[in-house]
């Protein structure tokens, strides 16, 4: 795994650093170990390079580890013929949580304040930048202008901000894992789980909901943070308008090219409640199809034309350099010398760890493995094609050792976060829903296709690796079909309808939209009562309504609650709750069973209920 591999062909010092952009040599040295002169540029040659109001896209921290957190922010220059504009880093370490940001400056204190610089924002970067703060080896012989990279210390907030010329950014705050050491009867973990953000269809209200939560310690955005569609194609943003801003997606068109990719993520992060949910929490994020085009699969998705709209190898490799340098997460590569974009071998699976409490692996069940979906109807043998595969060999394998590891290290839950839906969906034998026209049932049966559902011996596998090393308390997160579920996993749940008595070998939360959306009014209802009939391992369903889930962990139990937003169009309305809608269950340590809780009577401790 390449780590610190700094400039190469006569860039910057740390272009090339894995989605960094590290300290700056004046004299264009090419290794942070050499004697160099580096110095802070002063703001009256920093500022011409500015645009009036430089940091429109606002803050974010990701991938939080005990020691380190990957800060983020993006510059917009005066224009295009700027290629850089260097900026500083201050950041305060505190044990507090101060809820207020406008609380959030009093704390940069000369005493306080550390300071980190020189950083570029490189045009060949869409001028974002990462910093990799605390991962003193990344770092290792690196020159600052000011300060040093040192290893932060576990379970304390960083508040942080960006300074470029005379202009400073918004505050951020961020937070560090718990220490591996710490008791797990100590240890707690609050947050939250989102995906599926059209923004056309509404605003983020779901996302300003989520700020409001300030006792969270992360979020997780299980994908379709932004969607590649034109205006109307899916969502009429041109009917949503506040302060005589509309949503229509930037380029109006479908994205395709690297600046059309560049320019949606742009749009997305200035969002104002993308913004505050950014600033509040540090985000650990995947991809799913949407980011790059609708039902992605590692050599080509349904929405693309290939020669019409290009090579599938250049769209898809837009979208990932799109998605490294806007996205807080932690790369594994330098980028590619002679163009900044991400390492072929760029892979956004990887392991979280929360003290000794929580084992997080992350991966991608969308691109990097999969093949193409097998047909529909439903009843397409190829989906039982043992050779067909969902994640590939590689992370096949890396997964096991981290299950492997989750299970030998002593991590009470382990949770994998990931796209679609693990749980079988018995949908197309309802006759129920034959009311609902066979037209509707295709659809149905095309979205099972894209589940693992379509991938069965991916999926055993999966099961079939858990159960033989006896892991327990397995937790599987989902987004993607814009919908609400808890599911109880079993090797066939068909069984319950007969009486049998398995134990599931785990459970599966799977997280509504923030906006994109669901089954219409009317179907939704018929399809959610019908479920159960053939589905007995599925506890709960809701089919229409956008929201997130909230998570608190224990070493004793999980607690999930589904939490929906009252109204997506209506701006006067944003970040409101129906609360009535709420939905908790909770899981016992050991049991993976799924036990629905009174939300009135028993809120989930540790927070705000």
């Amino acid at each position: 795994m390449l780590r610190r591999q700094f400039i190469q062909s006569g860039l910057v010092l740390g272009a090339t650093l894995p989605s960094l952009v590290a300290c700056m040599g004046k004299d264009g040295s090419s290794s942070p170990g050499d004697s160099v002169q580096s110095r802070v540029t002063p703001a009256r040659e920093v500022d011409p390079k500015l645009a009036p109001k430089a940091f429109p896209y606002g803050v974010a921290s990701g991938d939080p580890e005990s020691d380190k957190v990957i800060l983020w922010t993006a510059i917009k220059p005066f224009n295009d013929a700027v290629e850089s504009v260097p900026l500083r880093l201050e950041y305060v370490v505190s044990p507090n949580r101060i809820k207020n940001e406008a609380d959030w400056a009093a704390l940069f204190t000369p005493s306080a304040t550390r300071r980190l610089s020189e950083f570029l924002a490189l045009k060949a970067r869409d001028y974002t930048v990462k910093i990799d703060l605390g991962n003193a080896a990344l770092y290792q012989g690196a020159r600052f202008a000011e300060g040093n990279i040192q290893a932060l210390p576990a379970n304390q907030f960083i508040y942080y901000r960006f300074i470029a010329g005379s202009q400073v950014s918004r505050i951020g705050r961020a937070k560090t894992q718990p220490s591996l050491t710490t008791p797990k009867a100590n240890l707690s973990a609050n947050f939250a789980v989102a995906s599926c953000s059209n923004l056309p269809e509404g605003f983020f209200s779901v996302y300003d909901m989520i700020s409001q939560e300030d006792g969270l310690d992360f979020v997780l955005h299980l994908g379709e943070y932004l969607y590649e569609y034109g205006e109307d194609e899916y969502g009429d943003g041109s009917a949503l308008v506040r302060d005589g801003v509309d949503r229509v997606p930037e380029p109006a068109t479908e994205m395709v090219s690297a600046k059309d990719y560049m320019l949606r993520h742009a749009q997305y992060k200035r969002d104002p409640e993308l913004q505050r949910l950014h600033a509040q929490f540090p985000m650990i994020c995947v991809w799913d199809d949407h980011e790059f085009t609708n039902d992605t699969y590692r050599d080509g998705a349904e929405n693309h034309t290939e020669g019409e709209e290009g090579t599938w190898a250049e769209r898809s490799a837009n979208s990932l350099r799109a998605y490294f340098n806007w996205m807080p997460l932690r790369e594994q590569f330098s980028r590619l010398s002679t163009s900044l974009r991400p390492d072929p071998r760029e892979v956004i699976y990887r392991r979280i760890r929360v003290g000794g409490l929580m084992d997080l692996i992350m991966l991608d069940t969308r691109y990097i493995g999969r093949d193409k979906q097998a047909g529909t109807p439903a009843v397409d043998p190829d989906r039982f094609n043992p050779n067909r595969s969902l994640l590939g060999k590689e992370q096949r394998e890396w997964l096991q050792l981290q299950l492997l590891l989750a299970k030998n290290e002593g991590a009470v839950w382990t949770f994998l976060g990931q796209q679609v839906m693990f749980g079988q969906l018995n949908l197309v034998e309802l006759p129920q829903l034959q009311v609902l026209g066979q037209k509707l049932l295709g659809n149905i049966a095309a979205v099972n296709m894209d589940q693992w559902d379509g991938y069965v011996a991916e999926r055993d596998r999966v099961r079939n690796f858990v159960k033989a090393i006896g892991l327990e308390n397995l937790v599987v997160l989902t987004g993607d079909i814009h919908t609400s579920w808890a599911i109880e996993l079993y090797e066939n749940p068909l069984l319950l309808l007969g009486g049998a008595l398995e134990k599931p070998f785990g459970v599966e939360l799977v997280t509504p939209s923030v906006t994109s959306p669901g089954f219409p009014d009317g179907v939704a209802e018929v399809v959610s009562a019908a479920i159960p009939v053939a589905n007995p391992h599925i506890r709960y369903n809701e089919l229409k309504t956008k929201g997130f889930v909230l998570v608190n962990l224990t070493a004793e139990r999980m607690q999930a609650q589904w939490r929906y937003a009252m109204n997506i169009t209506d701006p006067e309305q944003i970040g409101v709750e129906n609360e009535a809608m709420r939905k908790t269950f909770e899981v016992l340590a050991g049991t993976n069973k799924l036990v629905a809780v009174s939300d009135a009577a028993l809120p989930i401790p540790g927070l705000p209920f």
